[in-house]
């Protein structure tokens, strides 16, 4: 039965993950943006995951008509709307926003207030959640990790990478195919962070394969949600996407497979991001492979042999993406513009709460038992059509991550050189400097917090 874990297996995965998560965190900044409030709406949106048993609720539902297992199974293609970035930040999100209200909780505690910092009800939520989690990577990555220990993202049959390998157009030297990839994949970074409200859910990497035979790596690199103007297996998302595109996207995703020569170095970290020396593979790329994946619906999709279809295209599929995503983005900038700060914020906050929670719902089926568009009732002050969410929580999360970060006793060990950094952002919740405390400390006091009693 999900769920039915220990509280020492509990601990375990909580020091464990964020030893892992601050690892990731390493290799990243700040995240700010001069055009989404970053920072504030992903700390509004894992306080809605966990205060209100969002993510709970609905995988609850999910976990009663698919296994997690299956769900993982079911994703082990190119292009697939799960995979493990989205496995990782299920905990992560989740883990975030728990360490969020423990904080808080043991704030009022200190002042006095009888509180219970974590009830048992939120105990037993958290190993469901983290039960769900175990059974995902483990089943998605062929060397069946939690996390990537091996620095490699592969969850690709040798089969399947076989059958792609007649698809390569072997680039090698020819210098005017190298740019326009170079190009095109820039531009569609550029699209996708920006109609992502800066994050990278759209966009996925993975890799090293080889061919039988080949000793040169393979690495995908993979644009989702490509605006096509089509509703998406017959659900109409015009509310998740509350912007206009008047191009649209000659595809509804591309994948791009690169053989790559000479290469030092090809890691891979939690986030699914590629680390590579050279660091500009343009020059080191002998092959490439493009394709579009079939709309197939998550909820028909079975593991091995009905994954979605693969389509390959042609090197001229290239001018027409780098119109689209030069015509797109532009058109976002001034759109977005235009929006209030509660419409970027929920816009954002939205694809941390719902993208991850909606694609599982789609795999078991249940997506039309849920509103999706909330977060823009919310932003456009309408009533919310959901029963899952409470307003005025939304409004006290906003409120309160609005106001400067002040550090605490708790934090005495982190620098100040760090704290002061935080400091000159908004919408960061206090428990963030945990991270910059000493590994000694963390050892009996992991970033994410032991149960609590």
């Amino acid at each position: 039965m999900l769920g039915d874990i220990s509280d020492e297996e509990v601990n375990d995965i909580i020091s464990m993950f964020s030893q892992s998560v601050l690892e990731n965190f390493q290799t990243r900044g700040v995240v700010e943006s001069k055009i989404f409030p970053v920072n504030h709406y992903i700390h509004v949106a894992c306080y809605i995951l966990y205060d209100q048993s969002y993510q709970y609720n609905i995988l609850k539902e999910v976990a009663s008509k698919i296994s997690p297992e299956d769900i993982a199974k079911r994703s082990k293609s190119l292009g697939s709307r799960s995979n493990h970035l989205g496995f990782y930040s299920l905990l992560m999100l989740y883990l975030h926003g728990r360490a969020e209200i423990i904080y808080d909780n043991l704030i009022k505690k200190k002042a006095g207030e009888d509180i219970v910092v974590e009830p048992e009800t939120k105990k037993k939520e958290t190993k469901f959640i983290m039960d769900f989690w175990k059974r995902l990577s483990p089943n998605y990555l062929n060397e069946g990790e939690l996390t990537l220990k091996s620095k490699k993202i592969t969850c690709l049959s040798d089969d399947y990478i076989e059958n792609l390998k007649g698809n390569m157009i072997s680039i090698d030297n020819n210098k005017d195919v190298m740019k326009q990839l170079k190009q095109t994949i820039a531009q569609l970074t550029i699209y996708s962070f920006l109609s992502q409200a800066e994050c990278r859910m759209s966009i996925s990497e993975q890799g090293p394969y080889y061919f039988e035979g080949n000793t040169e790596p393979l690495v995908f690199k993979e644009f989702l949600d490509l605006h096509t103007g089509d509703d998406m297996f017959g659900i109409n998302m015009s509310g998740n996407m509350p912007y206009k595109i008047t191009k649209i996207a000659p595809v509804p995703n591309v994948i791009f497979g690169m053989t790559l020569k000479d290469m030092n170095k090809i890691e891979f970290n939690d986030f699914g991001t590629l680390f590579a020396d050279p660091t500009d593979l343009s020059s080191n790329i002998t092959s490439i492979g493009i394709w579009t994946k079939e709309l197939t619906h998550p909820k028909d999709l079975r593991y091995p042999n009905n994954l979605g279809e693969l389509k390959p295209l042609s090197l001229n599929i290239l001018t027409e993406l780098s119109e689209f995503a030069k015509s797109a983005t532009k058109e976002l900038y001034v759109d977005i513009s235009k929006w209030n700060f509660n419409k970027k914020l929920m816009f954002g906050s939205n694809l941390y709460v719902n993208r991850i929670a909606s694609s599982y719902a789609q795999f078991a089926g249940i997506e039309d038992n849920y509103n999706w568009t909330w977060p823009f009732d919310y932003a456009a002050s309408k009533p919310l059509k959901t029963n899952l969410i409470d307003k005025e929580k939304i409004d006290f999360y906003i409120d309160v991550l609005g106001e400067k970060v002040k550090t605490t006793k708790d934090e005495k060990e982190a620098t100040k050189v760090q704290i002061a950094s935080l400091e000159k952002y908004k919408g960061i919740h206090p428990f963030l400097p945990r991270m910059f405390r000493s590994k000694r400390v963390r050892k009996l006091d992991p970033f994410y917090y032991f149960l609590q009693d």
